[in-house]
């Protein structure tokens, strides 16, 4: 349980989609929880965004970040973000629980017409109960995505590819290698109206953690300001978070928004009775 809570995902717009991000490229705040590249391709200049999760009644989790897209095309910037205070409480008591916490860095840049890649860097500290050393681990995470203009809805539809391979170089128990895949299509029905849908796919090693994770999700944003989602993931109930559905809700109003999801999962998967909240601001 050291450093789980990395397969978790911290905001709630993507939590609300069943985890996925991989090629989403409206979630600029948040996309280096997921991957950075996409925010190359993000309508806004910077912003800012702050998240709490509450996992299977165990710990909750804090996480913040921002980001800034560089000179006036915004063809490249920085993301950072801090994961804290991740608390997992045992039977034993409140007092006897196990801590993590990392903090990441971030850059992207357009290197083609269409074509974005990401470096992130991500230090990790924890410890396995109270009165353990706490052990450090540095990784670093590549990405990459590909978006393209669609030929319909008067040519403001769209498609993305996302491409991941996060957490390399981790000597930290508890953590796993993730490569990962995803596709995004955004199909705005008019100025009030828009459809995301989302699909991803994450295979985690080495192989005491090989297992394969898939979500898509799904987020509707109607009469301007109203957005709803859900989404189901596939997962592996002893390596990773299992199977659940999710549901979400949210309100955007420029340059705020606030985003609320909960997880519909058995009573022996992880991430039951796990609800998340957040709140951005972009510019």
């Amino acid at each position: 349980a050291s450093a789980s809570f990395l397969e978790i995902t911290p905001d709630a717009q993507s939590a609300g989609m069943a985890g996925t991000g991989l090629a989403i490229t409206d979630n600029g705040s948040t996309a280096i929880f997921h991957n950075a590249s996409t925010i190359a391709f993000s309508q806004d200049v910077m912003g800012a965004s702050y998240s709490y999760a509450d996992i299977n009644k165990d710990f909750g989790m804090h996480s913040a970040s921002l980001f800034y897209r560089i000179g006036r095309e915004g063809k490249h910037g920085f993301s950072v973000d801090s994961v804290k205070d991740a608390d997992f409480h045992w039977q034993d008591g409140a007092e006897d629980h196990a801590r993590a916490w990392n903090v990441e860095a971030a850059y992207f840049r357009n290197v083609a017409k269409n074509l974005s890649l990401s470096l992130t860097l991500r230090y990790l500290q924890a410890k396995a109960y109270k009165d353990a050393d706490s052990k450090g681990s540095v990784s670093v995470d590549l990405g990459a995505s590909y978006h393209r203009s669609m030929g319909i809805l008067d040519e403001m539809a769209s498609w993305t590819i996302g491409f991941q391979a996060a957490n390399l170089g981790s000597k930290l128990d508890g953590t796993a290698a993730r490569l990962g895949l995803g596709g995004a299509i955004d199909l705005p029905f008019s100025m009030d109206n828009r459809l995301q849908v989302a699909l991803d796919f994450n295979y985690l090693l080495p192989s005491e953690y090989r297992h394969l994770q898939a979500g898509i999700g799904a987020e509707y944003n109607f009469l301007k300001y109203g957005i709803i989602r859900g989404g189901y993931h596939f997962g592996d109930n002893d390596k990773g978070t299992g199977n659940y559905g999710t549901l979400g809700c949210g309100i955007n109003f420029w340059p705020i928004r606030a985003d609320f999801s909960y997880a519909l999962a058995d009573k022996d998967c992880f991430m039951h009775k796990t609800w998340q909240l957040g709140i951005g601001i972009v510019f």
